[in-house]
């Protein structure tokens, strides 16, 4: 960002400084100016509303900065990177059930105890996964572990003899291959109404026992509503359901079929092996080194930044080479955030350093930079009073806020070195300050409009932060130049006695 960004301003800058000049040298932008006087009069008088009363400016800036800094403490830094998603994204709200769901129930009795984020540790060799998995599910903020270790190093004499015996019951089981014509609907109909009857006689008998009644109730609503589906539409439809239901069918049951085979020859000659375990999790959990894969399900929200250290913390004293979504999700919000700030400190360092040589003068440099510290406190005590935080898309505003910003005092002062006089208003230079400003607004505005929170954030709070700049820049900038020149003025103005006594020397004529 910093490349493009810096790069492209450079692009630009070479143009405006070779080929601008050339296509103004017979052109006519002075006859706007001229053609407007009764506008720039207008701009002028009201310039005067706060040129004239620079004492009251720079009271009602001083109470506004107060009351900006008590909101201040208010301001935080959100980790959270699900309150950037867009609203109503289905992948977010339901991960937002998931996390509602878990912590309504600390027990886990009812709920899930695996997370969509879970952080990763690798063991070597089976017998320092087996040893961290034991480390790992003994830890407060750890909810489950899941790998292949416990299942390749446990014991497997009982589980041979049940498969054994598993085996010897199903061997005579035989499957006949599935019909293959289209279903008979009035047949099924009749066949899941009947069904339909038998779970409402269940559902009778089992009121006391919640989960299993919600079950059953749930299986008659479904029943129900594939025979409505059936029957929806004309006879060509009928005919495309009935097609659809045996294909369907086809593939349960060979599903089924698959399912009995897989059972019928299961290999208890010896214990798991890792080449015995199916294709997928051989995959998720065994690398090609053969070294094992554990999957570590936090307890809590680790969207939570609290939670994340904590989850971290933990892990990082049993493997500190942990890794997984929650370890980089804590160390990419933090280097971010780190490097904003950093980036903020640079830039303001290398704006006074530009300043300060263009002007000469480090009372310039305080000068140039007084919009953007009264707009940036303003935009503080606006955020804290909204109760709008920063996050990783808005805090980019750190850097940009103070390099767009401090475009205002520059332009002001080189006015005003010129032609020694605080007003802009009336002028080309406050013309082109508050064009420039609305301008900046619009394009960073319009990101208000996007779907992503953190995008619209970031446009929300960089068009108050130029906003509140621009408007430092327009209305105490001058009303203190002009404070500073009216003291100025009255140092250099000579008093009543010794003007007489100069008049007293005066050779006659």
């Amino acid at each position: 960002m910093g490349v493009i960004c810096g790069g492209g301003l450079l692009v630009c800058l070479v143009p405006m400084m070779t080929m601008l000049p050339v296509l103004l040298l017979r052109g006519r932008q002075n006859v706007i100016d001229h053609g407007q006087a009764g506008l720039a009069e207008k701009r002028a008088r009201i310039e005067n509303l706060w040129l004239q009363r620079p004492l009251l400016v720079a009271g009602v800036t001083g109470v506004l900065c107060a009351l900006a800094a008590t909101q201040l403490r208010k301001v935080y830094f959100d980790y959270n990177l699900l309150n950037m998603q867009s609203a109503g994204l289905p992948a977010v709200e339901f991960e937002k059930d998931l996390i509602s769901a878990t912590n309504a129930t600390p027990n886990r009795t009812n709920a899930s105890p695996k997370s969509v984020l879970f952080a990763a540790v690798i063991a070597a060799n089976l017998a320092q996964a087996v040893a961290l998995e034991q480390q790992l599910t003994n830890l407060s903020t750890v909810a489950g572990v899941e790998s292949m270790a416990k299942y390749l190093a446990e014991d497997p004499t009982r589980k041979l003899a049940m498969i054994g015996h598993l085996k010897q019951e199903l061997s005579s089981v035989r499957f006949q291959e599935p019909d293959p014509n289209p279903v008979d609907i009035p047949e099924l109909s009749r066949t899941l109404y009947s069904t339909f009857g038998y779970l409402g006689a269940a559902l009778d008998e089992v009121r006391d026992d919640a989960v299993l009644s919600q079950q059953l109730a749930s299986l008659r609503k479904t029943i129900e509503d594939l025979r409505k589906e059936m029957f929806r539409g004309n006879g060509a439809r009928m005919q495309s359901n009935s097609l659809k239901l045996a294909e369907f069918q086809r593939a349960l049951f060979d599903d089924v079929r698959e399912t009995f085979r897989a059972l019928q020859t299961q290999d208890n000659r010896a214990g798991l092996r890792v080449e015995d375990l199916p294709t997928a999790l051989r995959d998720r959990f065994v690398g090609v080194t053969g070294k094992l894969l554990l999957m570590v399900n936090p307890k809590k929200d680790v969207w939570n930044r609290e939670n994340q250290k904590e989850f971290l913390g933990q892990l990082e004293r049993v493997d500190p080479n942990v890794t997984g979504t929650p370890v980089q999700l804590y160390h990419y919000t933090d280097l971010l955030k780190k490097s904003y700030e950093e980036a903020a400190q640079y830039s303001l360092i290398a704006i006074v350093i530009l300043v300060l040589l263009h002007f000469r003068s480090a009372s310039a440099v305080v000068l140039a930079l007084l919009p953007v510290a009264i707009g940036s406190l303003w935009l503080g005590g606006l955020m804290g009073y909204f109760d709008v935080p920063l996050n990783p898309a808005n805090i980019m505003t750190l850097p940009l806020v103070i390099g767009i910003g401090v475009t205002n005092g520059i332009h002001i002062l080189n006015r005003f070195a010129e032609e020694q006089t605080p007003g802009i208003l009336a002028r080309s230079t406050g013309k082109a300050v508050l064009v420039s400003g609305l301008t900046a607004m619009a394009g960073f505005g319009s990101l208000m409009l996007a779907r992503h929170q953190g995008i619209r954030s970031l446009g929300c709070v960089m068009t108050i932060g130029l906003a509140t700049c621009m408007i430092a820049g327009l209305t105490f900038l001058p009303a203190l130049l002009n404070l500073l020149t009216r003291q100025y003025a009255r140092r250099e103005q000579p008093s009543v006695d010794n003007a007489r006594s100069t008049l007293g020397r005066e050779e006659p004529r």
